[in-house]
């Protein structure tokens, strides 16, 4: 890579699981069961497969705020090339037909699904932590921002959501963090990292 250009991932997109599939595959297999028992039982065996692939989208977000906010301000002065950004290639015939927000779009819906799907499957509702629907929220308006980043360039090009923007993190520590995510492939330390809060 070119000593004036950052990369538009650092490594955490291959960590990232297909939410969508998973779930609608889940949802797909209770539906052609029999008996109230036998989709409860299904559910039940793959709750925490769920709520696993939830917390991975969304540390995978926070990881996209978090890169964006570090290239973005630790190039302030002097602003760099992207290298790597896949949407650039898109023909307008594709950018009109490109939904950036499918994802996150599904996120938000199923939400409040898990919460009462696992009240009427498990017998206990589980939770989706509030610090999940503010990164999901905040990694919404962050796509539509930077209008799925068609035209993101340079470092200067990327608009950061103002609560991204008014973060102040220490840069050593957020290059520290993604090192660490990268090395050990696990994008759950975006979440449990107390000291890197948004």
């Amino acid at each position: 890579m070119m000593e004036n250009a950052v990369k538009f991932d650092p490594g955490i997109g291959e960590l990232v699981l297909d939410s969508n599939t998973f779930i609608n595959d889940v949802y797909s297999n209770i539906i052609g069961l029999y008996s109230l028992q036998q989709k409860r039982n299904k559910f039940k065996l793959n709750v925490t497969k769920i709520y696993n692939i939830l917390e991975n989208n969304i540390a995978f977000y926070k990881g996209c705020l978090l890169w964006a906010y570090y290239i973005k301000n630790s190039n302030s002065d002097s602003p760099k090339d992207i290298s790597g950004n896949p949407f650039l290639n898109m023909t307008s015939e594709q950018i009109e037909e490109y939904d950036f927000l499918i994802q996150v779009n599904f996120l938000e819906n199923y939400f409040d699904s898990f919460e009462r799907d696992t009240a009427y499957y498990c017998g206990k509702k589980t939770l989706i932590p509030e610090e999940w629907k503010k990164i999901l929220s905040l990694y919404s308006d962050f796509l539509q921002l930077n209008k799925g980043f068609v035209q993101t360039r340079k470092t200067s090009d990327i608009v950061l959501p103002e609560a991204i923007e008014a973060l102040k993190l220490d840069f050593p520590e957020l290059s520290e963090l993604f090192d660490k995510v990268i090395k050990n492939k696990d994008l759950s330390l975006f979440i449990n990292n107390v000291k890197i809060v948004i």
